[in-house]
């Protein structure tokens, strides 16, 4: 094996830890959001049934602003998308509600 062979066998076995390094974190990305989902949900329980609102815009804001100064603007990104799953009916919410979930 010439040089060049043995250092893209190096590469490619490097790659390929990498890539499974990647793989776990993306499961435990995953599962943090499921996580984050339900205890948004749990606060939308809750103050719905004291009588607030779902969303609190102020909460919201927080979050954005928290990404956005760790991330950058793809951070801002993230957590839009973040907060779109973690809204919505709650389980166990009345059919045609349409309000909005908290953060």
């Amino acid at each position: 094996m010439t040089s060049q062979e043995s250092t893209a066998v190096d590469s490619a076995v490097d790659i390929k830890k990498a890539r499974e390094e990647i793989d776990a974190l993306d499961l435990q990305i995953l599962e943090l959001i499921k996580r984050r989902r339900d205890v948004s949900h749990e606060i939308q329980r809750q103050r719905m049934s004291e009588g607030g609102t779902r969303t609190v815009l102020s909460r919201e804001n927080v979050i954005l602003a928290l990404y956005a100064a760790e991330l950058g603007a793809g951070g801002t990104t993230l957590a839009l998308n973040i907060l779109g799953l973690c809204r919505g009916r709650t389980p166990g919410s009345e059919a045609g509600d349409g309000a909005r979930a908290d953060s």
